[in-house]
């Protein structure tokens, strides 16, 4: 056997492609890790809510203002999942097959159409709220769905519940339409109320959005809801019953089930020179007519000032709320009249807030401004409202008057 001589070259050689093996090595592993670092890995087992067919593994990265951050956002933090820009895909790209939604009852992502291992999503949160079920993105300005802080509560029958931050449409035509009763409502927004239990939650409260006439808050001499005929007939009488002059226009059954009771507070207050926000610390206080009562549990009743005055978008907005100047009222700018969506007539309407002096006088929306000093027994215009249960859900439309929200309800 002839015996080769060994050669300087061959080692030479094979340490460069022993190297050259060793760096493509490590760039694909720089790659990969690059490309799935972000994202949070979740086993088929542990998959949050998903429908996959094969074993392997999703991985989730979450942006929150388009920052990735390591964790999905709380429920309360006031985020949704901005489904429109979210996307599944095998290597990171949109597949099409692939749908990604988010859960708000539970605050649960759900993952479907994941046949294969490896699939990534990238779900990015904004800034807004679910209303019944759909998410809606906030504005700071304009027409929209506005976040509304209630840093300052105090004087309330529960502070620390109405402290909460809500959610409210704003601006002069905002796409908060509703098909309720077979008629046109529309969405206040998603507010902190009492609920029969006595614990204050949130719950999205809806108005009428043309009255249902002009009547009487209550025929006796006396500003207490809890007595008023006009709480009589909106939850017990003609039109909760769907009778008589409200044949056409009553509650029907099929909305009746979707009605929450609730506690709705009595507070009263002297002085219409106030701001909005005193408004709604007022409304949820203890300050009464002598003998009046502070509560009243029940399904049907009016706006509260607050609700007409957080009803202001645009570019007035701010100065609209903090509006407090000595004999005009609330809202008596044109500016701050133009961007409330709530009433868009000069008629006058009754609001559920009685004055705390003298006995029979009460709180109205006076041709787009808050006044008070009205006798609860003239005749004025009425937007029936009311809250629903959060079994209720938008199932299709897109909120403007020509196509508003329609509603489902889960029994």
């Amino acid at each position: 056997m002839k015996l080769q001589k060994f050669k300087e070259n061959n080692r030479n050689q094979k340490g460069i492609i022993i190297f050259t093996i060793a760096c493509v090595l490590l760039i694909t592993g720089v790659f990969l890790y690059k490309t799935f670092a972000s994202f949070q890995v979740i086993k088929n087992e542990d998959l949050i809510n998903g429908d996959v067919n094969d074993p392997g593994d999703i991985y989730f990265a979450f942006y929150k203002d388009n920052k990735i951050q390591k964790d999905m956002p709380q429920k309360e933090d006031g985020y949704i999942l901005d489904e429109e820009n979210s996307y599944c895909g095998v290597t990171g790209g949109t597949d099409p097959k692939l749908k990604v939604t988010l859960n708000p009852d539970n605050w649960s992502i759900v993952v479907e159409g994941v046949t294969t291992s490896r699939t990534k999503c990238n779900l990015y949160f904004i800034k807004g709220a679910y209303i019944l079920g759909k998410g809606i993105p906030t504005v700071t300005e304009g027409n929209g769905l506005y976040e509304v802080k209630h840093d300052g509560v105090s004087g309330t029958i529960k502070d620390e519940g109405f402290n909460q931050t809500e959610y409210r449409y704003a601006g002069s035509d905002p796409d908060n339409y509703i098909k309720f009763n077979d008629e046109d409502w529309r969405i206040i927004g998603l507010v902190n109320v009492m609920t029969s239990e006595e614990t204050v939650e949130q719950r999205v409260k809806i108005i009428r959005k043309d009255s249902i006439g002009e009547l009487t808050w209550n025929t006796e001499s006396e500003n207490n809801w809890v007595n008023a005929s006009l709480k009589t007939l909106l939850n017990e009488g003609n039109y909760y019953k769907r009778t008589e002059e409200f044949s056409d226009t009553g509650l029907n059954e099929k909305s009746k089930v979707m009605i929450e009771e609730v506690i709705w507070n009595l507070g009263g207050n002297d002085s219409s020179v106030l701001t909005v926000s005193e408004f709604y610390n007022l409304e949820r206080g203890t300050k009464i007519y002598n003998g009046n009562q502070t509560t009243w549990k029940g399904r049907v009743a009016l706006m509260y000032p607050s609700d007409y005055g957080y009803s202001v978008g645009g570019i007035t907005r701010e100065e609209c709320l903090k509006l407090n100047k000595e004999g005009s009222g609330w809202g008596s700018e044109s500016e701050c009249d133009e961007n409330a969506w709530i009433v868009k007539d000069e008629n006058n309407y009754l609001t559920i807030m009685a004055q705390s002096n003298p006995k029979g006088n009460l709180f109205i929306i006076f041709q787009k401004h808050l006044t008070g000093g009205f006798p609860v027994d003239w005749k004025q215009q009425v937007l029936p409202v009311l809250y629903l249960k959060t079994s209720v859900k938008i199932k299709d439309g897109k909120g403007i008057e020509s196509n508003p929200y329609n509603l489902s309800v889960t029994l």
